[in-house]
């Protein structure tokens, strides 16, 4: 027979393996949206559409302003290391 205390554990160990990944994961999306880009322009790798990764990739890429060829540019770069994601030019 088993106890109500040992039901209670199981049902809260579960609950806190569960809460823990639910939590990263809306703080990705919760830093996602707030980097402010359009979905448009979250199509990292050029594929023609934006998919529910790369908008969660928004929260790691940042932008800065570059000249390509005399033109004013865009470039998105990676925060962790700076490597260049894509470079937009109007």
């Amino acid at each position: 027979m088993s106890s109500p205390f040992g039901k209670r554990l199981i049902v809260t160990s579960i609950l806190a393996i569960l809460v823990i990944p639910v939590f990263f994961l809306s703080a990705r999306v919760f830093s996602a949206w707030q980097a402010g880009y359009g979905w448009a322009e979250m199509d990292w790798d050029g594929k023609g559409r934006t998919t529910p990764l790369d908008f969660l990739k928004a929260a790691e890429i940042g932008k800065r302003p570059v000249l390509v060829n005399d033109r004013s540019c865009v470039e998105y770069f990676l925060y962790r290391d700076g490597v260049t994601v894509k470079t937009r030019c109007p």
